[in-house]
């Protein structure tokens, strides 16, 4: 059993490991949409649906939490990781009853980043071509910056939808994902928070967009660097 586990969790050369990560990818983005979506009031007739992904979803990312807690050695190592911490912080919330925790289980969004960075290091072991390499760097930066963007709306868009109650603009999370997206592009109106902790979230999520906005124009010229040193060779 502990072989396989290895195989599954610390072995980005293995079949298993691939299958695993895949498996675990597909779960995080259904959590991720399941989260989003039962906040939609339109959708509230399938709460026990809901329920029933959560837990579903919670389950299995336990058992992946004690399954990295037994192949890593030692055992502390990766509880008190970053990516230890999001993992224990987007399942614990559940276990506890802390239905309303919607804010921690956004979390979950930055697993993707943690799968995509074992899939970038599985094709880098496999590949033996420098051009297949940083072709395969460069999409993952891509990947991770739309990744990022998704991360920073959901927290911010569950932020606002936590925050303002009242506000029809925030009814729901997708809408406050919406509103956060109008924050980023800027020079777009939106709706302006009513409460005081709104409006801390608000001047935040503009520093945020022009957060994303630099990693954007980092991405944007790596692109171009690759592009045109490749048509140069």
């Amino acid at each position: 059993m502990k072989a396989l586990l290895i195989k599954a969790f610390a072995r980005p050369t293995t079949k298993t490991f691939h299958v695993v990560q895949d498996f675990l990818a597909l779960l995080t983005i259904v959590s991720i949409v399941a989260l989003v979506l039962e906040t939609v009031p339109a959708l509230s007739g399938y709460s026990q649906t809901f329920l029933i992904v959560e837990w579903v979803v919670v389950s299995v990312f336990t058992l992946e939490y004690i399954s990295r807690l037994y192949v890593t050695k030692p055992g502390y190592k990766y509880s008190l990781s970053f990516f230890g911490i999001i993992d224990l912080v987007s399942i614990l919330p559940t276990f506890l009853g802390l239905g309303n925790f919607t804010f921690l289980k956004s979390a979950r969004a930055l697993r993707i980043i943690r799968l995509l960075r074992m899939l970038r290091l599985a094709k880098i072991t496999r590949s033996n071509v420098i051009a297949e390499e940083n072709l395969s760097i460069l999409s993952l930066n891509v990947l991770i910056y739309f990744v990022t963007l998704l991360f920073a709306l959901m927290v911010t868009g569950t932020a606002m939808y936590l925050v303002e109650p009242t506000a029809a603009a925030f009814a729901s999370i997708p809408a406050g994902m919406w509103w956060s997206l109008k924050v980023f592009m800027a020079g777009i109106p939106v709706t302006e928070p009513t409460t005081q902790l709104g409006e801390l979230f608000f001047v935040l999520t503009r520093f945020i967009g022009l957060l994303l906005l630099g990693l954007l124009i980092g991405v944007v010229g790596n692109v171009f660097r690759m592009v045109l040193g490749g048509g140069k060779k």
